[in-house]
């Protein structure tokens, strides 16, 4: 499981590199290397995404990119901050997210949905101050549903709700 996790973490961070090559230089060096040079590439690539994973791609991240921060963002997506950041910590079961939140999210940062559910689906990030279970050394880390998100935020309007959660509010 931990593999998996972290395999898709070195996906995240490799489609993130790989925005930054151009398409031609891709064509190129596919078309005119030999098997050699492609896996002394490879082996290239997979060192810098190595060396990347501790600054992996993020909501967040991706959102100061773009020079937005959570509220710009918020108003877009007709989300709170509070929710935003849930969904950058990783903090909401990836289920309970609805599918066109993916598609808004993917449009809004200019990135392949993919980046958002590989992203979301990656184990939560311990925000700091989390204090850790004496007896096993865990975070104590609870993740809850997009809904239950939703229904906690006193500042999204009833339109809001209604756009997000339909007939459950």
């Amino acid at each position: 499981m931990i593999q998996n996790n972290e395999r898709n973490t070195e996906h995240v961070i490799g489609m993130h590199i790989l925005t930054e090559v151009s398409e031609a230089k891709l064509d190129a060096l596919v078309h005119s290397s030999t098997r050699k040079d492609f896996d002394v590439f490879l082996t290239g690539a997979r060192a810098v995404v190595a060396s990347h994973k501790a600054t992996s791609w993020s909501v967040s991240q991706s959102t100061k990119d773009l020079g937005m921060d959570f509220s710009d963002l918020g108003r877009q997506l007709r989300l709170p901050q509070e929710v935003l950041q849930k969904i950058d910590m990783r903090l909401l079961h990836v289920a309970s997210i609805p599918e066109r939140l993916f598609d808004m999210l993917a449009d809004a940062l200019l990135v392949p949905v993919d980046y958002i559910r590989n992203y979301v689906a990656l184990p939560p990030a311990v925000p700091v101050g989390i204090r850790f279970h004496a007896e096993n050394g865990e975070p104590a880390v609870v993740l809850e549903t997009f809904e239950a998100a939703l229904l906690d935020e006193d500042d999204l309007s009833e339109e809001d709700l209604k756009f997000w959660l339909g007939d459950k509010c």
